[in-house]
């Protein structure tokens, strides 16, 4: 036998070597792949939502376009809605839900922080079908409850804000160790003051 044949023999064993390394790294290498894929996807879904409450909030305070009877379209509440579809899902209303509310401080109750906190009364809710039908109910609180807003402490009497909250059930379109570990339940919402100079 030839020195030939020795190093054409140790060649293709390495070969095979290579290979078989490649058997069992390629899987994990994929699962990496799809982990990062799917973490981006979570990111971008929760600062899409985020930047939605924000924007809903802000047409809402300016117009006050839901402070109509309950069967008149909410323009501020359908720009909302048709700027969430593209990523919330068309077709599976039951994977998001979006809920407006109106907060008014209650002109009975004298508002002097710290030694009267102010009371706020939520006067007007559209909690529509139309947009979402994600079991989920208002965090803030319902039609005609008494709520607190954390963070506001001196208000002119009857101060009215606007509220636009949004749930997404998130469901991975990858399935993997990264989907299991996420809390699917996305929550955001955003409180803008009334700059409308409407009552």
């Amino acid at each position: 036998m030839t020195v030939a044949y020795f190093c054409k023999r140790i060649l293709s064993c390495k070969k095979g070597q290579s290979l078989i390394e490649l058997t069992f790294i390629a899987p994990l290498m994929l699962l990496l792949i799809f982990g990062v894929v799917e973490v981006g996807s979570v990111i971008s879904t929760y600062l899409r939502i985020a930047q939605l409450t924000r924007e809903g909030a802000n047409l809402t305070s300016r117009g006050d376009p839901c402070n109509s009877p309950p069967t008149s379209p909410c323009q501020a509440l359908d720009d909302v809605k048709k700027a969430a579809l593209p990523f919330l899902g068309p077709y599976n209303q039951a994977q998001w839900k979006i809920i407006y509310s109106k907060i008014t401080q209650d002109p009975t109750v004298p508002c002097n922080p710290p030694l009267t906190p102010c009371r706020y009364i939520i006067s007007y809710q559209n909690n529509s079908n139309s947009y979402g039908t994600l079991g989920r109910t208002s965090q803030i609180g319902n039609l005609n409850d008494v709520v607190t807003l954390p963070g506001v402490a001196t208000v002119q009497e009857s101060q009215t804000f606007h509220a636009i909250e949004i749930f997404y059930d998130y469901g991975p379109s990858i399935i993997t160790y990264v989907g299991k570990m996420i809390n699917r339940n996305f929550y955001e919402r955003t409180i803008f003051t009334d700059v409308s100079g409407k009552p």
